[in-house]
């Protein structure tokens, strides 16, 4: 049992924030939920080609579910398939009702239109909240993961200041929109951003979110920070994140990587299809 000062940061104490207790949390909660249920949750997985990050995280969902007596199949097409047979599959899966949650591992394969591909999945059904704020019902796992290791560890967001790496759909813009839910505006930057360092060193919170191996250096953060990693990369066959192990040692807080952000958003996920299954 983890046992940690209530305002750790002001006691100058360093915390590794892991995900592992935050996500045994959910999933204690879902198991609950689940007891009352007529049928299993079951969640289907769209992947196309063999992009390393995504296949870990598959094989990570499909472990878990398994473990939660949960329903899983996997649509695994090769690089090569066509649109069209991934939009047939998502058709097909929206009209199966013993189906509630359905996922595309993304990013596509290059010519593939995203965009078109998420939009055909049953706003109902859609688990991984990339209609959230729009028609969906769900947030974006990720983005809800930052925030409830966050607040696990009881860290207070008051008067903080948020600097957000990357603004892409599973991770950055989700989390800005959740943020402004809080009254919290971040600072965003993206590829375009020019002054990247001096944007970061403002950063009472810095999450990254990139996929650029080891992007953010000591230099590029001040010693009281909390450093969120969500970025995901493969490096000489090991998956590593946004944050140079460097960069430990200097701020006040971090997620590892592995073994921070990950395992809550896979948590988040489960959480989002245990909720499906509860509105069918």
């Amino acid at each position: 049992m983890l046992c940690m000062p209530r305002n750790f940061l002001e006691e100058n104490i360093k915390m590794i924030l892991y995900g592992k207790p935050v996500a045994e949390k959910i999933y204690e909660t879902m198991q609950k939920e689940m007891e009352g249920l007529k049928d299993r949750p079951f969640l289907a997985i769209v992947l196309v080609g063999e992009n390393p990050a995504s296949l870990a995280y598959v094989k990570l969902k499909e472990k878990i579910a398994e473990k939660l007596n949960i329903g899983f199949k996997l649509y695994h097409l090769p690089e090569f398939s066509s649109q069209e047979s991934v939009e047939k599959i998502i058709s097909e899966l929206n009209e199966n009702k013993y189906v509630n949650g359905i996922v595309v591992q993304l990013p596509l394969p290059e010519g593939m239109e995203t965009e078109k591909i998420i939009g055909l999945i049953n706003p109902k059904k859609d688990t991984d909240g990339f209609a959230y704020q729009g028609i969906g019902e769900f947030p974006a796992p990720t983005a809800q993961a930052i925030l409830d290791i966050l607040n696990f560890y009881k860290i207070d967001l008051e008067g903080k200041k948020f600097v957000i790496i990357g603004h892409g759909r599973l991770v950055g813009q989700p989390l800005e929109r959740l943020l402004l839910k809080r009254h919290i505006t971040a600072s965003i930057c993206d590829s375009k951003t020019t002054n990247l360092k001096e944007k970061t060193l403002l950063a009472d919170i810095l999450i990254s979110a990139t996929g650029v191996p080891g992007l953010i250096q000591p230099d590029m953060v001040k010693p009281d920070a909390i450093v969120i990693d969500a970025g995901t990369a493969e490096v000489g066959g090991k998956m590593v994140g946004d944050i140079s192990p460097e960069v430990y040692e200097k701020v006040a807080s971090f997620t590892p990587n592995p073994g921070g952000v990950g395992p809550v958003t896979v948590a988040e996920l489960f959480k989002n299809l245990v909720d499906a299954s509860n509105e069918k």
